[in-house]
């Protein structure tokens, strides 16, 4: 399975890691390879030289843009062949979303990925990445709008990438 890729380093946008690696807990052997001061595709270069695929991964997952991040979660998550038909529901529903965001789609990402469960399910990871988007609350509809934290687009693009190569 092909994850990590030039064409997705190359959307790293940040001038540095240091815009990056703040964005979530690093693994100690990762924290003594990637300073501040790499570019992106350094730090994901050292990474891999050092077998650090997942710490590699997780860099990416966190320094992409929400909607990047969702794309290359998705592209990795369809490369694996053998998918449940609830899984391809959500693989459809979060295409529809990228090729035209909207609340309702948003909305049916998080439900569908209630019903399969976060748990060991990658799909429902990358419909919980379109729902903690940022395009919309994830407070019930009859409570005050809540906006998730920046981070959590990376976490659940990482969770769903790494669970699919375990």
């Amino acid at each position: 399975m092909q994850i990590i890729t030039p064409k997705v380093v190359s959307q790293l946008t940040q001038t540095n890691a240091g815009h990056i690696v703040n964005r979530y807990p690093m693994t100690d052997e990762a924290k003594a390879l990637v300073t501040n001061e790499m570019t992106p595709s350094e730090a994901v270069e050292k990474l891999q030289q050092a077998g650090l695929e997942r710490d590699a991964i997780q860099f990416i997952a966190h320094g992409l843009s929400v909607m990047s991040a969702i794309k290359w979660g998705l592209s990795c998550l369809r490369q694996k062949i053998d998918w449940q038909a609830d899984d391809e529901q959500i693989f459809d529903c979060v295409e529809r979303w990228v090729n035209a965001p909207n609340e309702t789609l948003r909305i049916r990402a998080q439900q569908l990925s209630d019903r399969k469960g976060l748990g060991e399910y990658p799909s429902a990871w990358l419909g919980y990445a379109v729902f903690w988007s940022g395009t919309g609350s994830i407070a019930p509809p009859d409570l005050p709008a809540v906006m998730p934290p920046d981070n959590m687009v990376g976490h659940a693009i990482n969770a769903a990438i790494l669970m699919v190569m375990i």
